[in-house]
């Protein structure tokens, strides 16, 4: 008997082996039904897959991950959602394939002794068809746990709004209380500066889950000024770091079609990014110029140099530069800021780059098209 003959003719024993397993590794108590779950459609699917001829191309484009993607949802990727909302972790799910080709194998092994090239055909057509639904079933898995974690960061960074707000509001009055050298004027000041630290954390990380559940970032698109845009953002972090050295030189004539917030967050996080890696004794320098039908702002810092193999990479998500003072820098940056000024840039059509030495320091360039997003 071929193996898909035989798969079809000893379904219920083979369901009864693989609800055996599943029963012996369950997260909580299921009933025979649930733990059976799309096991025979999965089986199914692969013993129709066994009976229909293939082509010496198409087993090869198989071998190498390329087999044509089903329309709809497949069995395995169904069941992947069901195991997950039981609690089974991804190990188990797993676990569960190799009890159910190991179970395969034994009965019919036990009646055939695969001693043609037929059934050899059959034995490694088997095997890929299993490992073809353990990947659409991982797939499946780690795309809902990515969601449903996108999808708490998004709810936590928007609840944590208010109470922040509140202890903002707290700090300015502590701040405004007495004597501007006083104990609590100056803790005031410094609580205030950490709330500004946090907004623009939170901001990092609700742009973040807005690009990934929803797909890039949505703009709001207005007539703006990129030379107050970066010498507000510049003011705020001299407020904020009176001890660092900041320049702001921009031009004349830097309007453009932007959403302001936006573009504002990318220079607070390219400026950011330069005082925290740059040398504490030397200058930030913000550049903002008009080049006719687009803007360039750069900000540039004279820190250790980014090393070129990694320069490519610095604008991926969790993406940190391996430094001397790596321990610290793993606490403070998880690489987001840059990730979301790429994100920021790309969604107003423009370019982002980065160039690094020891001669002339770690440039961010921008340039943004000033009428690229329409209102």
């Amino acid at each position: 008997m071929r193996l898909h003959q035989f798969i079809l003719a000893n379904m219920e024993q083979i369901l009864a082996e693989w609800v055996s397993f599943a029963r012996s590794i369950q997260p909580t108590k299921m009933t025979n039904e649930e733990l059976r779950d799309h096991a025979k459609e999965m089986l199914a699917t692969i013993a129709k897959d066994l009976a229909t001829t293939q082509s010496e191309f198409e087993r090869s484009e198989k071998s190498k991950g390329r087999q044509p993607s089903a329309e709809g949802e497949t069995p395995a990727e169904t069941h992947a959602d069901c195991r997950l909302r039981s609690g089974f972790t991804i190990d188990l799910l797993a676990s569960e394939y190799r009890a159910l080709r190991a179970s395969v194998l034994k009965l019919w092994l036990a009646e055939n002794r695969c001693d043609n090239d037929e059934d050899t055909d059959d034995l490694i057509r088997f095997n890929e068809g299993i490992d073809q639904a353990l990947a659409e079933s991982i797939v499946r898995y780690t795309e809902n746990i990515l969601l449903a974690q996108d999808i708490f960061l998004g709810v936590l960074g928007h609840d944590l709004r208010d109470p922040l707000n509140s202890i903002g509001i707290g700090a300015q009055l502590l701040a405004q209380a007495g004597d501007q050298d006083s104990r609590s004027a100056k803790l005031g000041t410094q609580m205030h500066t950490t709330v500004l630290r946090m907004n623009k954390m939170l901001d990092n990380l609700l742009n973040f889950t807005q690009c990934r559940i929803g797909g890039g970032l949505q703009l709001a698109a207005s007539n703006v000024d990129l030379a107050k845009i970066s010498g507000d953002v510049v003011a705020e972090f001299l407020l904020s770091n009176p001890n660092r050295i900041i320049h702001n030189h921009a031009e004349e004539n830097c309007i453009g079609n932007w959403d302001a917030g936006r573009v504002s967050q990318a220079y607070q996080n390219l400026i950011s990014n330069a005082l925290q890696y740059g040398h504490v004794d030397s200058a930030v320098t913000v550049e903002t110029k008009d080049h006719g039908d687009y803007i360039v702002f750069t900000v540039q810092n004279d820190g250790a140099p980014i090393p070129e193999q990694n320069q490519n990479q610095i604008f991926d998500l969790m993406h940190r530069i391996p430094s001397a003072d790596a321990e610290r820098n793993l606490k403070k940056n998880l690489g987001l800021g840059l990730y979301i000024v790429r994100e920021i840039v790309t969604a107003h059509h423009g370019s982002i780059s980065v160039s690094s030495t020891a001669e002339h320091g770690t440039i961010f360039r921008i340039q943004l098209p000033k009428n690229a997003v329409r209102q």
